[in-house]
């Protein structure tokens, strides 16, 4: 299965991004609902969520870091999802613009 890998600067310190991102997610979950299903969200520890998700019938595996000026996404897509990568990048890019200014 195709891998991405994504990494977004931000200067919010480690607690401040993992509030938003934890704030955003809860919101997403309820706004994205009939589109895209967070099936498994595990925090390892404050800093680091592993997750599974299904969007469009496609599941996305992937896991989140958040560091004091550095957030990293690693995702694992499904072959059948690897079409849609480019769209997948942009929208992640989005929110996470949204999420880290």
């Amino acid at each position: 299965m195709p891998s991405f890998t994504k990494t977004f600067k931000h200067d919010l310190g480690k607690e401040e991004a993992v509030r938003r991102i934890r704030e955003r997610i809860s919101t997403e979950k309820i706004n994205k609902a009939a589109v895209a299903n967070v099936t498994r969200e595990v925090w390892s520890d404050p800093y680091h969520l592993d997750f599974s998700m299904t969007v469009f019938k496609y599941r996305i595996d992937g896991a989140l870091k958040i560091d004091d000026e550095l957030v990293t996404l690693d995702l694992t897509l499904p072959m059948g999802a690897a079409v849609f990568k480019e769209l997948i990048d942009y929208q992640i890019s989005q929110q996470m613009d949204v999420m880290l200014k």
